[in-house]
């Protein structure tokens, strides 16, 4: 057992340089977690192999159990290593909602995978098959089939051929609604329906089966033994799939990679929406509409960006300022009033503020007709987009203002009075005394606030996507890329609103982009800014 006596400082528990470094603890622990993340795969799967049933949350059960069993043979083995246990919660964390969705975004970025391309089967492609002769068949649909939509055609692409069968039996007795056959039925077949002839019309019926067992057949109904003929039976079996590989198709004539089975009444065939690595496909995709997507929508990204907040920015400035008068009456309320929008959640608020903007009954439009400002209805939201671009400005200073007025006004407290008291005996002026006095302080405070506002309103996908839902469409973009959509609800649409609802593979494709140039418009803030820059004691 590991004793530690809290009473000795903490430092000569922790690894000394001549015993680990930090690298060094932090790669045992990775090692401890890896140990214990393979054990639980290997586990699982060798509980799935003795009980199928297994849930899935046994591996992580497992993986539990070999972790605690590492960590305590590390600690009997490096004593010093238990101040770093501390770190595991936070290493865990890291991994799974961080490294694990950036790793799954590279991979899926260089894959086609999509809602109709994720490795399931296709029931919509289901199709009648016309003829087969050994490994080649004939479908009746090809647009049914649905080749197209995949990489390759369906070379290579697995398949289900859905035989079922039809036999003629020798019936014994029919007591009621129970058949009894001479033959038991196949091994491991289920029996749909079976045929009977009836004696006063000349033909053959078919009655549903509900169930069988051996040669006994459960009829759901069935006619008096005296009206049919039961020495000779249809007896129809249930579907089997039978899988198979698509090696060619060619119209509608598939070739398969093995014959089928001789015997069964081939139905009908469908696919599985294959999918796999397409290379820089999905890039040169995003590249080869760059006119109509990707630099309308980087270039209005960065327009409402930098708009909003050199809107909020001077409007909360002026409010701050202007409520920062120690002989102003009601401060507190004003303050308060303007704080509210701040307490109300996003959702809401956009929701009707969606409601003002609405043609036809919003408030906007009815005062600004009173006003006689226009003279028709303006169609803040789904006419033109420019109008709909000054809507999201205008909703975004409701409610990015009271960020920047209670930040600005708690950097106004900051600035001693004698400042301007020595300013104005100088002669300096209001203006004068917000350029020489306030706007210098205020910088300090109000870079990394810009910065922060830039930062977040460059990927907001909330203001779009509540109040205009991107629109309006445009002649210039296209169905995912419209007015007022920016890169964040472009690689949205991308990915849930394309090609079957889940285009991961293109929405991937997109997030890296926006990586990359939310990275590169940071840096050349920080770098005009000069918020990376160290500043000298001496």
């Amino acid at each position: 057992m590991i004793i530690i006596d809290i009473s000795r400082p903490t430092k000569e528990y922790l690894a000394k340089a001549g015993q680990a470094s930090f690298l060094y603890s932090m790669l045992l622990l990775f090692g401890a977690l890896t140990v214990a993340g393979v054990t639980g795969t290997l586990g699982y799967f060798l509980l799935r192999f003795i009980f199928p049933d297994v849930p899935v949350y046994s591996a992580i059960v497992i993986a539990l159990g070999a972790l605690i069993v590492n960590l305590r043979w590390l600690s009997v083995r490096f004593s010093w290593i238990m101040p770093w246990y501390y770190l595991l919660p936070a290493i865990i964390f890291l991994l799974t909602f961080s490294f694990l969705p950036i790793i799954l975004t590279v991979l899926l970025a260089f894959t086609d995978y999509a809602g109709t391309r994720k490795g399931g089967l296709n029931v919509s492609s289901e199709t009648a098959i016309t003829s087969v002769s050994g490994s080649t068949l004939t479908i009746d649909n090809v647009r049914t089939f649905d080749c197209d939509d995949l990489r390759n055609g369906c070379t290579n692409v697995k398949a289900f051929i859905y035989a079922s069968g039809q036999l003629e039996a020798e019936g014994v007795s029919l007591e009621g609604t129970t058949l009894t056959l001479k033959d038991p039925i196949p091994e491991g077949r289920e029996v749909k329906q079976v045929g009977l002839f009836l004696n006063a019309v000349g033909d053959r019926f078919q009655f549903p089966v509900s169930s069988t067992n051996g040669n006994t057949l459960i009829l759901e109904n069935a006619p008096a033994a005296d009206a049919v003929d039961i020495s000779s039976v249809g007896v129809v079996l249930d579907r089997i799939p039978i899988q198979r590989t698509i090696l060619q198709d060619d119209n509608n004539t598939l070739t398969l990679n093995e014959p089928l089975p001789e015997g069964l009444e081939y139905e009908s065939i469908a696919r599985f929406n294959a999918f796999g690595f397409v290379g820089w496909r999905n890039f040169r995709t995003i590249f080869a509409q760059a006119s109509k997507a990707l630099i309308p929508v980087f270039s209005w990204n960065i327009s409402f960006a930098v708009l909003t907040v050199l809107i909020n920015t001077v409007c909360g400035v002026f409010l701050a300022v202007l409520l920062n008068n120690p002989s102003l009456r009601f401060k507190a309320l004003y303050r308060t009033l303007l704080i509210v929008p701040w307490a109300l959640p996003n959702i809401i608020t956009i929701q009707v503020w969606k409601g003002f903007l609405n043609q036809n009954f919003g408030a906007v439009n009815r005062v600004l007709m009173l006003l006689d400002v226009t003279p028709e209805p303006v169609n803040w939201l789904i006419g033109d987009p420019n109008a709909a671009r000054a809507a999201i400005l205008l909703v975004n200073l409701w409610l990015g203002l009271p960020f920047i007025f209670t930040a600005t006004l708690g950097a106004l407290s900051a600035i001693p009075q004698d400042l301007y008291e020595a300013a104005k005996l100088d002669g300096a002026n209001a203006w004068q005394s917000f350029w020489g006095v306030t706007g210098p302080l205020l910088r300090t405070a109000l870079v990394p606030i810009t910065l922060t506002g830039f930062a977040f309103n460059f990927n907001n996908f909330n203001i779009i996507f509540l109040l205009t839902d991107g629109g309006p469409p445009t002649t210039w973009g296209t169905a995912t890329a419209r007015g007022t959509d920016i890169l964040i609800t472009w690689a949205y649409n991308e990915a849930f609103r394309s090609q079957g609802g889940f285009a991961y593979g293109l929405g991937s494709a997109i997030s890296i982009l926006i990586f990359i140039i939310t990275v590169a418009v940071s840096l050349m803030n920080f770098k005009v800014t000069g918020a990376l820059k160290e500043e000298s004691n001496a």
